[in-house]
């Protein structure tokens, strides 16, 4: 009896080293993954383990003993592309590094091609821009009749999951009100005025030193009740898809024709960078009325329109 029990133990004892050796072995076998996949707050941790077919005992036995449980594993957007062992994994998952996917939204795009943009590579349509751009509560500027035009702050975001429009709008926002803050700007009238001269500046000038330029050009107009004549403007109205304006396109009867009608457009043409809108504030003290583009993003700037007429017959 005594010999049975001796044998049992050691049959025992060699059972715990085989299973030993074999969930040392698993552990730190490094297997081949490529997914992309989301572990977001409320998902089981079951189930994200079953899509990394992580779901065998060994796995259990090494997350619960080594690894808390998965107490300190962080929601996320992650990407395994490589070879992992359950340690590679969980230190990516604790630490929480997250695959984070850049858009750059460049200056100058309107809402429409933003949203463009956005079907192009996958990550919804104007419709769902302009969707969340309705669900939008609370902004603190201007937004006549719910238009959003001018305060899609460009640049180049990243996330981390899936992008929607909802989560592209909130951030473009935000980063608009850190950009320019509403307590900076208490006069909402006139920042919103300054924001459409900053759209005009952003479609126009080329070059950022230019720019608080072909403001003052744009505000000395205004001043002598001039129309401001921008092409950009009228340009919107199209939805910039003339490539180059011609005299029988500046015919169209739009509130956006500067061409037609004098003053400021109802609303930006476009959403400008820091530059312009900074231009648009603080423009710079000329007598200038007019500019030529003359090559390579530059502009002539003349004070009178016989000037103007010699810059464009020496550009011929």
């Amino acid at each position: 009896m005594k010999k049975k029990m001796i044998i049992a133990f050691f049959i025992v004892i060699m059972g715990i080293l085989v299973l030993g050796k074999k969930y040392t072995n698993e552990k730190n076998i490094k297997r081949a993954y490529n997914i992309t996949i989301d572990l977001n707050r409320g998902i089981s941790l079951n189930n994200f383990f079953e899509k990394l077919n992580l779901n065998n005992v060994f796995f259990k036995i090494y997350l619960k003993i080594e690894r808390d449980s998965g107490r300190k594993i962080k929601a996320g957007h992650y990407e395994f592309k490589g070879n992992y062992s359950y340690g590679d994994l969980l230190n990516i998952l604790e630490e929480g590094r997250e695959k984070y996917v850049s858009l750059t939204i460049p200056e100058g795009y309107t809402i429409l091609e933003i949203g463009e943009l956005l079907e192009n590579k996958g990550y919804g349509n104007v419709k769902g821009l302009n969707e969340a751009l309705k669900n939008i509560k609370d902004f603190p500027y201007l937004t006549p009749k719910g238009n959003f035009q001018g305060y899609l702050y460009p640049e180049t975001y990243y996330f981390s999951g899936e992008i929607t429009p909802e989560k592209v709008v909130k951030r473009m926002l935000k980063e608009f009100l850190i950009k320019f803050p509403p307590k900076d700007y208490p006069d909402k009238e006139i920042f919103y005025k300054q924001l459409i001269m900053a759209s005009i500046l952003e479609r126009e000038a080329q070059i950022a030193t230019e720019k608080p330029i072909m403001a003052s050009v744009f505000y000395n107009r205004l001043n002598k009740g001039m129309k401001l004549a921008s092409d950009a403007t009228v340009n919107f109205a199209y939805d910039y898809k003339k490539k180059r304006m011609y005299y029988k396109d500046l015919k169209i009867d739009s509130p956006y024709n500067t061409y037609m009608y004098k003053g400021l457009p109802p609303g930006p043409i476009a959403n400008p960078d820091y530059e312009s809108v900074m231009a648009a504030i603080n423009p710079s003290k000329t007598k200038y009325l007019f500019f030529v583009a003359t090559g390579g993003g530059h502009h002539t700037f003349t004070k009178t329109y016989r000037e103007h007429l010699e810059v464009q017959k020496k550009k011929k």
